[in-house]
């Protein structure tokens, strides 16, 4: 393969370039559809008949598919358009064209874009969006979704229900929020294009899809945004562009910004730290409220636990969907058939909401005080009230010290309540 490069080459010409499926995401906006003149003699879209125009994006995209990886995938951003009084559905018309290329069409997103051109007609409303199509080559595909979860914008629910969310953070929506660069705002005049694509939108399609090192290619490469973050985020990039002051400008572009941009991507990077913590956050709060809710279940069939300890095992666990074995030791008020306590239990964790915790529990039994004190681990230990496992009352030698009631003991060490979650911040 060539150095990573924009060409001043069609793109209906990209089997004479590559000739090996070397691409592992292809990201991409083709020109409008005779709307605007780009500059070029050669140029897709204007001056052509519709028919002309998805049979050109076909050639473009046979291509694209020829030199795409086994486990590769596309993302086209397209948007409808007006002619003689009507809309005209393009996304729609274009995914069908690739459908029968072969790409597999796997989702349609919205790519809620607010400032942008206020073209408005009769009958219809201002656009303020556009279509991303994202495809794949085969069903199995690079498809990295826990990279981008959002952990740092929850509602405060999750300290409450930590069940109830994944320990990464919120999944993807099909509505993603990027607004149009203004035009001169990309490195300070460095691109003027008619509609340059967010870098945001970029850096997230190519965490989803590719890994460093990986070739990142924009057939229609415009202002050159693809590919810069490509280069920016340690991937391989190819571009091809017909216009050769959108090519002159973007190697002004990342010759200037190129530091700069790589040190915000190792800062990116660096934010991986932040998520695990947040993983261990949630799952604690989940091993610790399971023993709450599961001790108020056994209560109302008149099972009664004194304490419960709390303790993480140190193997994997085997089941299915589950994410941690747990430990938990029972000091029973009053002695009871092991049988019959096993048979409550397996019925409560086999349920909701104990089932969806994804907690494989290991469980001990005592039945007197001396035995469950014994059983209790060296090192420092925390304790927590009947009705609050997120927040830890003291230690346990404060505890005994100072005679206060508690139910639950772990070395668990978790302090963290709704009212003091500030959606930006981990507390």
């Amino acid at each position: 393969m060539r150095k990573s490069d924009i060409y001043n080459i069609d793109a209906r010409n990209i089997g004479e370039f590559i000739d090996s499926p070397i691409v592992k995401s292809t990201i991409t906006s083709p020109p409008y559809f005779n709307l605007k003149d780009y500059g070029s003699k050669r140029q897709i879209g204007f001056g052509q008949s519709y028919t002309e125009y998805l049979h050109d994006l076909e050639k473009v995209f046979s291509e694209v598919y020829k030199v795409t990886k086994k486990n590769g995938t596309l993302w086209v951003i397209l948007d409808t358009f007006r002619r003689n009084g009507e809309v005209i559905p393009l996304p729609f018309d274009c995914a069908n064209v690739l459908k029968k290329i072969g790409w597999k069409l796997q989702d349609i997103i919205i790519w809620s874009k607010e400032r942008t051109v206020p073209w408005a007609h009769k009958g219809q409303s201002r656009s303020v969006f556009e279509y991303i199509l994202f495809f794949s080559k085969a069903d199995e595909f690079s498809y990295h979704v826990d990279r981008i979860r959002d952990y740092e914008n929850l509602k405060r629910w999750w300290i409450k229900y930590p069940e109830r969310y994944n320990p990464l953070g919120k999944n993807l929506e099909e509505v993603w929020k990027f607004d149009i660069p203004t035009q001169g705002s990309w490195g300070n005049g460095y691109v003027k294009h008619f509609c340059p694509l967010p870098e945001g939108l970029v850096q997230r399609i190519i965490n989803l899809t590719t890994n460093e090192g990986d070739v990142v290619l924009d057939p229609f490469a415009g202002s050159g945004t693809v590919p810069a973050q490509a280069k920016f985020m340690n991937r391989k990039y190819l571009g091809f562009e017909l216009n050769k002051s959108y090519i002159k400008l973007f190697n002004k572009y990342v010759d200037a910004k190129g530091p700069e941009k790589k040190l915000e991507h190792k800062r990116q990077k660096a934010k991986k730290v932040n998520q695990e913590l947040f993983k261990e956050l949630i799952i604690n709060l989940r091993i610790l409220k399971y023993a709450r809710v599961l001790r108020l279940q056994l209560l109302k069939n008149e099972i009664y636990i004194k304490k419960i300890l709390v303790k993480k095992a140190k193997k994997a666990p085997s089941g299915k969907n589950k994410l941690v074995v747990v430990n938990y030791t029972f000091l029973m008020e009053k002695e009871i058939k092991k049988d019959a306590l096993q048979s409550q239990i397996a019925q409560c964790i086999s349920e909701p909401p104990l089932s969806k915790f994804g907690i494989e529990p290991l469980f001990q039994f005592y039945y007197n005080e001396v035995g469950f004190t014994k059983s209790l681990p060296t090192g420092p230990l925390f304790v927590y009230t009947e009705k609050e496992t997120n927040y830890f009352l003291s230690s346990l030698k404060e505890a005994r010290e100072t005679k206060k009631n508690w139910v639950y003991v772990s070395d668990i060490k978790v302090r963290v309540k709704e009212k003091d979650w500030e959606e930006k911040h981990i507390t």
